[in-house]
């Protein structure tokens, strides 16, 4: 049974994606397929909403979708007839792949959103001969010299989605990982985490993942985490520090 600080956490992922995709709260919930317009919402992701948009989402129940104005009509006849692991199916996703190509782009995921809270994180420890450090978003900078993190940290001062926390790992005083948080929202922050080649699968990914969801978590923020459904290691370390699978998410770019 759901915790209560689990029952929370959904609540706000649904606020978001409600915000992202321009649909209610409820349609999560039920088991449809809900297909919205696109727009700009108070309380979404602050990525971009692309000119030929499609974004596809589940929670477990029902679909939600949301496209551009002119894809609108094609989305309906194409998906609003289907069940939700129909729209998943492989045959699907190539219909979509298909579809969006003219338009010169590529259907990405299925990707897995997971979501922790302090109820659910588990134990970690550094490794020995590991230290661990925590930089502030005004030290965050610091770190865009080191340019083997690209999956942590954004390089980018004035990004939309600026880094807001990172831990570091250091090996005998060289950086050898790096976990970055990234704002993706005002109450959902995105982890990322790069461990160099040499020094993965020693418990370091774990380390500074664990130690920077419990540094976003202490600043009342919902840490965040996406995979690939085929990255088994990504999720494998996620669940591992009690991540739990929150949504599912297609998306045209």
């Amino acid at each position: 049974m759901a915790t209560s600080a689990r029952k929370s956490a959904l609540q706000t992922v649904r606020r978001v994606l409600a915000a992202d995709l321009a649909c209610n709260e409820t349609d999560f919930l039920e088991d449809i397929v809900s297909i919205n317009r696109a727009e700009i919402r108070e309380g979404r992701f602050q990525f971009p909403i692309r000119e030929k948009s499609l974004s596809i989402v589940t929670m477990g129940k029902g679909v939600v979708v949301s496209c551009n104005q002119e894809r609108l009509q094609w989305v309906k006849s194409a998906l609003d007839h289907l069940t939700r692991d129909q729209i998943f199916s492989i045959q699907t996703i190539a219909i979509l792949e298909e579809y969006v190509k003219r338009d010169l782009q590529i259907i990405a995921g299925p990707d897995q959103k997971h979501v922790c809270t302090f109820d659910d994180l588990a134990e970690f420890y550094i490794p020995q001969g590991v230290k661990v450090s925590i930089y502030s978003e005004s030290k965050v900078v610091e770190l865009y010299e080191h340019l083997n993190f690209k999956h942590a940290l954004s390089y980018q001062v004035d990004h939309p989605r600026p880094d807001r926390l990172a831990v570091i790992a250091e090996y005998d005083g060289m950086i050898v990982g790096i976990a970055g948080a990234s704002q993706d929202c005002e109450c959902m922050w995105q982890i990322g985490v790069d461990v160099l080649p040499g020094y993965q699968g020693l418990g370091i990914g774990k380390a500074i993942v664990g130690t920077l969801t419990k540094a976003v978590l202490d600043q009342g923020v919902i840490p965040y985490y996406s995979t690939e459904v085929s990255h088994l290691q990504s999720r494998q370390l996620a669940t591992s520090l009690g991540y739990w699978p929150a949504w599912v998410q297609l998306y045209a770019r």
